[in-house]
């Protein structure tokens, strides 16, 4: 069935709720599930929002209207609790613990703000990290899993243990799913900036069981795509991860529904084929 976005589930417009589908939340850092959450977690590095703060403000623009973030102290406060999450780690695993995630993010984050990365075929993270790109581009998909995972927490869906696996040092997640993207509509409105997509839950026909979820986050219109499968739904073979590849491919949709249902369309230049599951000649089931 087509996905549902968090932000319509409370009712689907005939009287069906899905609160059922959440699971309850507790003190607890949901990383390391030991250490009280007494942090949060930027769902906008604050480098990135320096960045591009040229003038004396920024405007975050959501489905609550407007905000404006004025000055680097906008961005410390948090007023309208934009730029973090609400507490969902504790300091070890949200400061020390993920400390090379940040620095592997920083760079990459640098390089896409630089421009023309969207005209490309791939992102040359080789180029970016060097002989330690191995290493470093699991840094940054590790922070990427980091935000994803806070983003989970927020809408009290379940967090799968792949994922604090990987966050603990495991080579990959087997029903999770990370790839680069750009999306046209994204491009067209938020080029230079930093877009949060709507978070995509996927359920079985009468709304009972999660099957997946789908959800990404763009600097300059160019981002990852994290999608993860219940044990039900599992994916078809061995799933390629963008992290694996020197210069993986990035995979284009027309707008955020085509991305959160995996719907790719053509670029105009040719397409390495990291899309792909390594055993398959046919693209991922969504």
């Amino acid at each position: 069935m087509a996905p549902i976005k968090p932000r319509d589930a409370a009712d689907d417009g005939q009287g069906h709720g899905f609160e059922h589908l959440t699971v309850e939340s507790d003190d607890l850092c949901w990383w390391c599930r030991e250490r009280p959450a007494t942090t949060g977690e930027h769902k906008y590095k604050r480098t990135d929002l320096t960045r591009l703060m040229k003038g004396d403000s920024l405007v975050w623009v959501g489905d609550n209207g407007t905000r404006e973030i004025r000055g680097s102290s906008g961005v410390r406060r948090d007023r309208y609790g934009v730029v973090k999450f609400p507490k969902s780690m504790c300091a070890v695993c949200n400061n020390a613990k993920s400390q090379p995630f940040d620095v592997a993010y920083d760079r990459f984050a640098a390089y896409l703000a630089a421009g023309g990365v969207r005209g490309r075929d791939g992102v040359p993270l080789a180029k970016i990290y060097g002989e330690t790109w191995r290493q470093d581009s699991r840094s940054l998909a590790r922070y990427y899993g980091k935000h994803f995972g806070c983003r989970l927490r927020q809408l009290n869906m379940p967090i799968p243990d792949s994922l604090r696996a990987f966050l603990d040092g495991a080579d990959s997640m087997p029903d999770v799913h990370m790839a680069l993207i750009t999306t046209d509509t994204v491009h067209r409105y938020a080029r230079d900036g930093l877009v949060l997509s709507p978070d995509f839950i996927t359920t079985d026909p009468v709304r009972q069981h999660i099957r997946g979820f789908v959800m990404a986050s763009y600097i300059a219109s160019v981002g990852v795509r994290f999608q993860w499968w219940a044990h039900a739904s599992a994916p078809p073979g061995e799933l390629s991860q963008f992290f694996d590849f020197p210069t993986p491919v990035i995979n284009r949709f027309a707008d955020e529904d085509a991305m959160g249902s995996g719907q790719t369309r053509p670029s105009l230049i040719r397409r390495v084929l990291t899309w792909r599951p390594r055993r398959s000649t046919e693209p991922p089931r969504f």
